[in-house]
């Protein structure tokens, strides 16, 4: 009677396993694929709200500036895409030249070099 058990659970053991790892392969690469999904999402949703609020800055910029055109100064605000910063220009109205740059072209130069150098030593993709 014991072998008999033995023999019946080990007939029941080896038959379910085959079964369940093919299930269990199957659901394992669904929640991959859901999770691929959800990461592709999150980072197109990213770039939208990068790109959003670039515009966004860039129209504030151009209004600040519309702003200042009736004054007669000599300050401009300007937007830099690569850095995705804010700048102020010191300009001689008299001749139109640009006699500051807050921040200054090298630390802007400088800030850019900067980020490369750590997108590189951060590298996610090695």
């Amino acid at each position: 009677m014991e072998i008999f058990n033995a023999m019946r659970t080990q007939q029941t053991h080896s038959s379910l396993p085959k079964g369940t790892e093919v299930a269990d392969k199957a659901v394992s690469q669904t929640h991959k694929s859901a999770n691929q999904v959800k990461d592709e999402t999150k980072q197109v949703e990213q770039k939208a709200d990068t790109q959003k609020l670039k515009k966004e800055l860039q129209e504030i910029t151009d209004q600040l500036n519309k702003e200042m055109d009736p004054l007669n100064t000599s300050i401009r605000f300007g937007f830099d895409d690569s850095l995705s910063e804010l700048y102020v220009s010191v300009i001689d109205t008299s001749n139109d030249q640009v006699i500051r740059k807050i921040p200054s072209e090298e630390a802007m130069r400088l800030a850019a070099k900067m980020r490369e150098l750590v997108g590189m030593l951060f590298d996610k993709k090695g």
